[in-house]
C-alpha cells in the first residue's frame, strides 16, 4: 500500500479501494505553508504537524555536512536556504524530499542576475543570506526592507557594529524574547553588539523580498533606526537624533502600557 492521506470517490467497492491503496491514485496533496523568517527548527515542527514526518531527522539532515554537499550548499547549515513559500506534499513524504524541494525553490529564485548583483556588492552568498535574515526579522513594512538593508550596509562600510537585536535573540538558549541589557553582553559570535561584521550565518530563512532588499538596498545616509510604535521605524543619520527617537518610542510604550492597565 502507498502511504498517504486518501480521498476516495463515492461508490468504490472494497476491491477498488484495495487497488487504489496499492496504486496510490486517490492520495491527496497537503498544503504546507512556510512563512518568511522561520528558523529551520520551526519549519521542522510545521512539517511534522502537517506531513507527519520525523522532525528530529529533518533537523539532523539540515545539519548533515554530506547531505548539504549533495544539495550544493557550501555553508555550516541549511539555515537560510529553505525558501519560504506554500508547498504541496504527500503525507509522510521523506524528509530529504522536503528539504531538497525547499532548497531547489531557492536555487530557482536566486538567478544569474542576482548572482551578478551579489558579485557587484562584493558579498558571498552566505553574507547575502545572513544580512537578508536580519532584515527579515527587523522589517514589518515591505517598503522599509530596502531602507533597513541600507542602514546595515552603511554600518558595515563604516566598520560600525551592526547592533541588531535579532542576532542576539538567535543566540539565546530559550529562543526569541524581549531583550534585556544583560543579554547584550552575551559572549556569542551572533552578538552583533559585541562583535563587528556579520554573524557566522543566517538567523532564519529569509523570503524573496528581504533577499532582494539586501541585494538592492536603498542608498541613503541613515545609520540608526528604532520602532515608531505603529509597525514602522524612525530612521536617523546621527546618534543624537537616534536617542531622541528612542526616547519617543519609550514614551509611546509607557503610555500604551498605562492605557492597557499593565
Amino acid at each position: 500500500m502507498k502511504v498517504g492521506k486518501y480521498l476516495f470517490p463515492r461508490g468504490l467497492s472494497n476491491v477498488e479501494i484495495l487497488h487504489d491503496l496499492a496504486e496510490g491514485k486517490s492520495r491527496i496533496l497537503m498544503n504546507l505553508p512556510i512563512p518568511e523568517g522561520w528558523r529551520m527548527e520551526r519549519i521542522a515542527l510545521q512539517c511534522g504537524k502537517i506531513l507527519g514526518i520525523d522532525t528530529q531527522r529533518f533537523i539532523s539532515l539540515c545539519d548533515n555536512s554530506s547531505f548539504r554537499r549533495e544539495l550544493g550548499v557550501d555553508a555550516p547549515s541549511i539555515e537560510g536556504y529553505l525558501m519560504p513559500d506554500t508547498y504541496k506534499f504527500l503525507w509522510q513524504v521523506s524528509e530529504e524530499e522536503i528539504i531538497e524541494r525547499m532548497v531547489g525553490e531557492f536555487r530557482k529564485f536566486y538567478s544569474d542576475s542576482l548572482k551578478k548583483r551579489q558579485d557587484e556588492m562584493r558579498l558571498s552568498l552566505s553574507e547575502v543570506l545572513t544580512l537578508a535574515s536580519i532584515v527579515e526579522d527587523e522589517a514589518v513594512l515591505d517598503r522599509e526592507r530596502p531602507v533597513i538593508a541600507g542602514v546595515y550596509i552603511n554600518r558595515l562600510r563604516k566598520r560600525m557594529r551592526l547592533e541588531a537585536d535579532p542576532t542576539v535573540q538567535y543566540a539565546l538558549p530559550e529562543g526569541k524574547r524581549r531583550l534585556t541589557y544583560s543579554d547584550l553582553r552575551i559572549d556569542s559570535p551572533y552578538n552583533t553588539y559585541l562583535y563587528y561584521g556579520l554573524p557566522p550565518g543566517p538567523i532564519n530563512n529569509p523570503g524573496r523580498k528581504s533577499i532582494l532588499a539586501t541585494l538592492f538596498p536603498e542608498k541613503h545616509s541613515f545609520l540608526y533606526f528604532v520602532a515608531d510604535g505603529s509597525g514602522g521605524h524612525i530612521f536617523s543619520r546621527n546618534y543624537t537624533d537616534h536617542q531622541k527617537a528612542v526616547k519617543s518610542y519609550r514614551r509611546i510604550r509607557r503610555e500604551a502600557a498605562k492605557s492597557s492597565g499593565s
